[in-house]
């Protein structure tokens, strides 16, 4: 970035600075404050997907609190890449088990497993930043 050169330059080699050091530094200071805001507006998402999956998880537990905290405490030390082959996984047991019940003997129709890993691992990573980039456009 030419405005770190610029004030590096001035500032190694004594100068004082003047007008394009001015500029340079404004440069910076703007550069700093767009990346507090988009990690900020990031935080936000994050901060409301969270209230979400907690408010769930309350209800599945009936109110009892701290399984609750447990349980996303667990989940959040879970890796991406882990939890979207569980997702993967599940989605697949979810199919299977449709499949199952609407079994009708014509084994030729049956398709297992459903969702290709890679693919859906794909998706879901675009999905995902699919929706930080909108949501950054909102605010």
């Amino acid at each position: 970035m030419k405005a770190i050169n610029r004030l590096a330059y001035t500032i190694s080699n004594g100068n004082k600075p003047n007008a394009s050091d001015v500029e340079a530094l404004n440069q910076l200071i703007d550069y700093v404050n767009k990346e507090k805001e988009r990690e900020l507006n990031n935080n936000r998402l994050f901060a409301k997907l969270y209230v979400n999956v907690f408010k769930n998880d309350l209800i599945k537990n009936n109110g009892n609190y701290k399984a609750t905290v447990d349980s996303l405490k667990s989940t959040c030390r879970i890796g991406l890449d882990e939890q979207l082959n569980g997702l993967v996984r599940e989605a697949n047991a979810i199919h299977l088990q449709n499949e199952m019940e609407s079994y009708t003997k014509d084994i030729s129709t049956f398709e297992y497993p459903k969702h290709d890993e890679t693919k859906m691992k794909n998706r879901l990573k675009d999905l995902i930043g699919n929706l930080i980039e909108d949501y950054s456009k909102l605010s």
